[in-house]
């Protein structure tokens, strides 16, 4: 019997319904993929951006000591990033270190006693993102999102601006310390000097000097000093007029940029600029913390500024026409005790040497030194990974 009009139609209407569930289903499928890996996506962005941050955080923190490494694991647990959309807080994260930007990463209970050289940190954090339209139609309900993210104390070799227009003088040319030694005074600007006097010779150097240079110069030092600079030559470079040293101490504006290798003999200005002394309690008034006279408790002082910092680069005196630039130096000013320190302008006068504490290899936006066991003595955070 011929199959009349109506039946052909419902058939027609059923296999409509029936392809229209299968595209349906497809649909579905199609659109909670995007969706649920949309969300995936931003949720490893919005981790990466924690890992980042986090990384950064600890690095700055890193100074060869335990301390460093315990003030590194608290602060990158400290970084407060959400993830999920912001609505869920970031924990769960594990830090380990490395004294390579490729590793071996070690957790801090795997450290040495004194990490020295440690200078990167890597976070990692691994979350559990729900699906919520996969489920549908494949046998998965969560999907692992895994971020990682190092960050290291990178060399820095040359400085346009923030170098203070002082210097330190050595004649060990072997970075990242150039033999000075973290907590010990030396000569960021030298008393003037004359070759004649009693007993000025290689093996009394400090006698070279009319007032004597900083406690702990090395004779070496103060020779090259001595055999190499001319009697007006003092320490520093760059500026010449009070007001613009002024600037440089106070704002970090310099002359030119100056690296490591350089012969800086050049800009070196003349003069014993005992009118600076103001300038120098200028800026160590700026800290906030005005009391510490040690290294280890100016590093612990939780309401350190920064502002006693100063970045200067370290000098060797090679001979009459050439005084290299080997590197840089972190000293610390020193302060009387007061919110308006007078320390510079009462204890020296116009033979005296200005005198600072060496804190150690310098890191950029960092209130600590850094841990490297070589290089120019001045470093930056950076991500490495």
């Amino acid at each position: 019997m011929p199959m009349n009009f109506h039946t052909r139609n419902r058939r027609k209407r059923g296999f409509t319904l029936v392809a229209m569930a299968i595209s349906a289903t497809a649909l579905v499928a199609v659109v909670g993929l995007a969706l649920d890996v949309g969300r995936l996506y931003i949720a490893k962005n919005e981790t990466q951006i924690y890992c980042d941050a986090a990384s950064l955080a600890a690095v700055k923190q890193l100074n060869g000591l335990s301390s460093g490494v315990t003030a590194a694991t608290s602060a990158a647990a400290a970084v407060n990033n959400s993830y999920n959309l912001n609505s869920t807080l970031a924990t769960g994260s594990t830090i380990t270190f490395a004294n390579t930007a490729t590793g071996p990463w070690l957790a801090a209970a795997s450290l040495p006693s004194t990490p020295s050289g440690y200078m990167y940190a890597k976070v990692s954090l691994p979350v559990q993102m729900p699906l919520y339209f996969l489920p549908l139609v494949a046998n998965r309900y969560s999907q692992q999102v895994q971020s990682v993210a190092a960050a290291g104390q990178v060399e820095i070799t040359s400085f346009g601006a923030g170098l203070g227009p002082y210097s330190l003088v050595s004649t060990n040319t072997s970075g990242p310390n150039f033999g000075f030694v973290v907590g010990n005074e030396y000569t960021i600007q030298w008393p003037q000097f004359n070759g004649t006097r009693h007993g000025c010779n290689g093996g009394n150097p400090e006698n070279c000097f009319n007032a004597d240079p900083c406690h702990d110069d090395a004779r070496p030092a103060m020779w090259a000093v001595a055999s190499n600079w001319s009697s007006s030559t003092n320490g520093y470079w760059g500026f010449s007029s009070n007001s613009d040293i002024e600037r440089s101490v106070i704002n970090g504006l310099q002359t030119q940029a100056i690296s490591v290798g350089q012969n800086i003999l050049p800009i070196m200005t003349n003069g014993n600029k005992a009118a600076q002394a103001i300038v120098l309690d200028e800026r160590s008034s700026q800290d906030t913390d005005y009391t510490s006279d040690q290294v280890s408790e100016y590093q612990a002082s939780s309401t350190r500024n920064g502002r006693r910092i100063m970045l200067i680069p370290v000098l060797n005196p090679e001979s009459a026409t050439v005084t290299t630039v080997t590197g840089f130096a972190a000293v610390l000013l020193y302060n009387d005790g007061s919110t308006a320190s007078n320390y510079y302008r009462s204890g020296t006068n116009g033979n005296s040497p200005f005198c600072a504490v060496y804190l150690g290899p310098y890191v950029a936006g960092s209130n600590t030194t850094g841990t490297a066991t070589s290089g120019s003595g001045a470093y930056e955070v950076k991500l490495v990974q």
